[in-house]
């Protein structure tokens, strides 16, 4: 009686390579098959008339949302914190920054959106987001007592 590893044992090649063999070579599903028909998906150009999916359009809302909520608290902060800077060309300057302050949330998520027309949906939102990191009511926030 021989061991496998004998080399007297007699070998059958022919059920060797039906044991290594995967079937059939011009199967789809075959890797090397030149008719292969599974292919790597070719990557569209994005159309930029073509609606927003749901999950942006949501996303989107909220932080228009969230930039209108932030309008309101820097023209609530605006209007509680005095400024007095002496008459002149200074007080215009000021009224102007402070008409900008109000505005910059709902002036960042309009640019966003008209700039960005072209961008991915992805460098909007990173855009969108960015803002409403930086544009955070803080004279707002610091100011009240909500406790």
């Amino acid at each position: 009686m021989s061991t496998p590893g004998d080399a007297a044992a007699p070998h059958d090649d022919a059920a060797t390579d039906e044991a290594l063999s995967w079937g059939d070579e011009r199967d789809a599903s075959y890797v090397d098959a030149p008719d292969n028909a599974l292919r790597a998906p070719v990557r569209r150009e994005r159309d930029s008339e073509a609606p927003l999916g749901s999950g942006p359009l949501v996303g989107m809302g909220v932080l228009g949302g969230l930039a209108l909520l932030y309008t309101v608290a820097w023209l609530v902060s605006a209007s509680a914190l005095p400024v007095d800077v002496g008459g002149g060309p200074a007080t215009a300057f000021s009224e102007l920054l402070r008409v900008l302050a109000v505005m910059a949330p709902a002036l960042w998520f309009v640019a966003t959106l008209w700039l960005g027309r072209s961008a991915s949906v992805r460098t909007r939102f990173v855009w969108l987001v960015a803002g409403a990191l930086v544009l955070v009511p803080w004279p707002f926030i610091l100011t009240r007592n909500f406790g």
